[in-house]
């Protein structure tokens, strides 16, 4: 042991100095090389991440910028047919019923009617249909004193409801839709009727509108410039969303599932255009429908039931595939 002790002390001393020249490193050494790997390595996984991201983006904003182009491309019809419709002769001048559900809005209730009067196609008849409200919404009809001006009044039930009163009143061959607080475009109704005498194959349609200010209906406060809509037809993209204002909207009369839900407070045009469209296409017909106001009181868009309105209409389209 005497002599085994000395010399493990002297191969001791002698073992730094030899791994120096030998250029083996330390423990000390081995451990930060090993905390640079791993900083390293850290740094890498977090420009993956980036990467990605950047990459997750990119195919988001090339996504947003496909469905862009195919509605401008979509919109780019609108000027010339809305061109040819100011000289378009029609073969036959069928009775279209429009149908204006309201409730308590006799403020802007005239603001409708007068742009029904100021259709080019005069061959209409207007079916306004008071959802129960107090205010003398019949009186309002009667200032205008058009006999293809009908009042009725209903139980308040909603203004889903509403239009189904409407709908059973009506006698025109072709339905088309008309809130109180929107304006109809002078040419749609003439365009209604072209296009059905054009494609009679087509029993659905619907074309372009413009919202007076995105940001008021989206709760982001006020102040943008109106812009006009016309979603291209999508089966999965209705699937998911609405594609179309009812005052965008128009059928033929008596079709099956021609009926709006009366539970749906909301969203009663996109569960009718999924019923509508559940076995046949509909026409997108490149033409400005209607002015869609964001200023009325007691608006419906984003009320209180929306998320069960929603659940509801959705639930029924994945039940209709």
């Amino acid at each position: 042991m005497l002599v085994r002790r000395p010399a493990g002390r002297f191969v001791r001393r002698l073992a730094r100095p030899i791994a120096r020249i030998l250029g083996v490193p330390t423990q000390a050494q081995l451990k930060a090389t090993e905390d640079r790997a791993e900083a390293r390595i850290h740094d890498l996984e977090d420009q993956v991440l980036q990467l990605v991201g950047c990459q997750t983006r990119l195919a988001s904003d090339i996504t947003t910028l496909v469905t862009r182009l195919t509605d401008l491309g979509t919109l780019h019809q609108v000027a010339p047919l809305s061109r040819w419709l100011d000289h378009v002769q029609l073969d036959d001048h069928p009775l279209i019923s429009v149908i204006t559900p309201t409730y308590e809005r006799v403020g802007v209730l005239p603001r409708a009617i007068f742009s029904v009067i100021g259709q080019r196609y005069p061959h209409w008849e207007l079916l306004v249909v008071d959802d129960g409200g107090v205010e003398d919404s019949h009186r309002v009809v009667e200032a205008f004193a058009d006999d293809r001006i009908h009042w009725m009044r209903v139980e308040h039930a909603g203004v889903c409801a509403a239009r189904n009163a409407g709908l059973r009143a009506a006698r025109g061959s072709i339905v088309a839709y008309l809130d109180d607080d929107n304006v109809m475009d002078p040419g749609w109704l003439q365009a209604v009727a072209w296009a059905f005498q054009h494609r009679p194959d087509v029993d659905v349609l619907y074309g372009a509108f413009v919202i007076d200010d995105l940001l008021r209906v989206n709760g982001d406060g006020s102040g943008a410039l109106p812009e006009l809509f016309l979603h291209p037809w999508n089966r999965d993209a209705l699937q998911r969303g609405n594609l179309a204002d009812i005052s965008a909207i128009a059928h033929r009369a008596g079709l099956p599932g021609a009926e709006f839900d009366p539970s749906l407070r909301e969203m009663g045009d996109w569960d009718l255009l999924l019923s509508l469209t559940r076995e046949t296409e509909p026409l997108v017909l490149p033409a400005v429908a209607c002015y869609y106001t964001t200023t009325a009181q007691r608006r419906l868009s984003g009320g209180p039931t929306y998320a069960a309105d929603r659940a509801r209409v959705t639930a029924r389209a994945e039940s209709r595939l």
